[in-house]
């Protein structure tokens, strides 16, 4: 009886460690494929139009979710596979594959944009190439040029998440709360690179000349602090009032706090790729569901 209890025992531990296996995987898929960047994407997309009190666009959602998808899977690996399109392992395959299909949705999405707004993504798609692809002379891109990193990223982002939604809604881009909003996204995203900034420190090179490599890490978070109470600051002049809105956006700041306060060198992965990345994310299901 003993050894029978004891064998049931065996398997039943040798199955947890199984499905703990496989859930791990799928979640290592999940994060290195970009779909949670994807759905940060996505929820600050969403953003822009509870701000203006637009519809539910699915075109400029689903385009923006797939095709950050893509995009940022090119950046990612392209630089790494033959002639930025050839991989080598079986693992980056299916994230290729994957990025495939989210290609031919983007694809399909795209082609319900404004025409305006099409060009505008090619534009930002464009930008975003140029953050891997070599078009200076001795081979550098926009990664590679010192203090430029964190804000073409800051700059990309603000683009797909405020710019396109606005421009197919026909707003006028010159609108006040437009240039307020767009300032606010680019101050949130500068402050959601900085755990990536910190964490990258011991590899990135001296030449890229990352605002921790500069300033250090201190004076970094406190850089961070000074541009969350900004991201606060903006809110309150987008809404005009204390509305549940801003207070929303106060619990997002403090949320960005933690974050900066908790980023080490060498922390987890998950620790940026997944909770920093989540904050968009809670932004969105809390204008959702609040």
């Amino acid at each position: 009886m003993r050894k029978f209890l004891t064998k049931k025992l065996g398997y039943e531990q040798f199955g947890y460690f199984c499905l703990m296996n496989v859930l791990k995987r799928g979640f290592n898929f999940y994060l290195d494929s970009s779909i949670h960047i994807g759905f940060s994407v996505y929820a600050l997309t969403y953003c822009t139009l509870y701000v203006f009190d637009l519809p539910y666009d699915e075109a400029v959602l689903y385009f923006t979710f797939y095709g950050t998808i893509v995009t940022y899977n090119f950046i990612k690996y392209g630089s790494s596979a033959k002639q930025y399109f050839f991989v080598a392992t079986n693992y980056l395959k299916f994230i290729q594959m994957l990025s495939f299909v989210c290609f031919v949705l983007a694809s399909y999405y795209a082609f319900q944009l404004q025409w305006k707004t099409l060009f505008l993504a090619v534009g930002l798609s464009l930008l975003s190439s140029l953050y891997i692809i070599p078009f200076l002379p001795k081979q550098k891109n926009f990664r590679t040029l010192p203090g430029f990193k964190i804000s073409i990223v800051a700059l990309c982002w603000t683009g797909v998440t405020v710019l396109l939604p606005i421009v197919n809604a026909d707003i006028p881009l010159a609108e006040t709360n437009v240039i307020l909003l767009g300032l606010q996204r680019f101050v949130l995203v500068l402050v959601l690179m900085i755990p990536f900034e910190i964490s990258d420190l011991s590899y990135d090179a001296a030449a890229l000349g990352t605002l921790p490599q500069r300033l250090g890490i201190p004076r970094t978070k406190l850089l961070a602090y000074v541009w969350i109470v900004l991201f606060v600051f903006l809110e309150y002049f987008i809404e005009k009032s204390f509305s549940t809105a801003f207070f929303m956006t106060v619990g997002i700041g403090l949320l960005l706090c933690v974050s900066i306060w908790q980023s080490r060198i060498k922390k987890s992965k998950y620790f940026a790729a997944f909770w920093v990345e989540s904050i968009p994310i809670v932004w969105f299901l809390l204008l959702v569901c609040v």
